[in-house]
């Protein structure tokens, strides 16, 4: 057992109400019929109880980390696809999240420091490319925001037109999408 699922099995008082927390937050993000307990779902149904996010996903492996962004996205209404892989040069959005109003390309860095301005702007820049070659590669998707989705404050959430968002911070850039749309580079 994870460090996630015996928290949650310790927060819950037993297995068995775990199990129940874990199932609920899969219905709730939409994962179908019965599913395996692991550490993603164990973090979501933390942060449904009242444990913060970074605390959680501090305890996720990179891997695990993806999904569990995934599943927030999921939770909050977009449409998720993971580890899409471009052709020519090869590349990978690790996670495309859709919605009616703004698509985004989440590069997902599970990083405990960041490591300044400028590795930020380089990692911006090369999610935007990304991002627009995701687009022409995709009949009829609106725009789409390139965001770096990383574990700690970098103290600048907007650089060269992509968002670098703190995992803390993620549910409120994701309920104000809309009022960034003007500091973000659509593509």
């Amino acid at each position: 057992m994870g460090p996630l699922l015996s928290l949650l099995t310790k927060k819950t008082g037993s297995s068995e109400l775990a199990l129940d927390a874990i199932a609920s937050v899969a219905a709730a993000v939409g994962l179908p019929g019965r599913i395996e307990p692991d550490e993603e779902l164990a973090g979501l149904a933390l942060c449904a109880r009242g444990e913060s996010i970074e605390a959680v996903s501090k305890h996720l492996g990179w891997k695990d980390f993806e999904r569990f962004c995934s599943s927030i996205l999921r939770g909050r209404g977009y449409r998720v696809r993971e580890n899409i892989y471009l052709r020519k040069p090869r590349a990978q959005i690790d996670v495309f999240a859709m919605s009616d109003r703004t698509s985004l390309a989440v590069d997902c860095k599970h990083w405990a420091r960041t490591s300044g301005r400028g590795a930020l702007a380089g990692l911006v820049r090369a999610q935007l490319v990304r991002a627009r070659r995701l687009h022409d590669s995709l009949d009829g998707t609106g725009p789409i925001a390139a965001v770096i989705l990383v574990m700690v404050d970098p103290g600048e959430r907007f650089v060269e037109g992509g968002a670098v968002v703190p995992i803390f911070a993620f549910g409120d850039f994701l309920d104000n999408i809309e009022a960034h749309r003007r500091m973000l580079d659509l593509v």
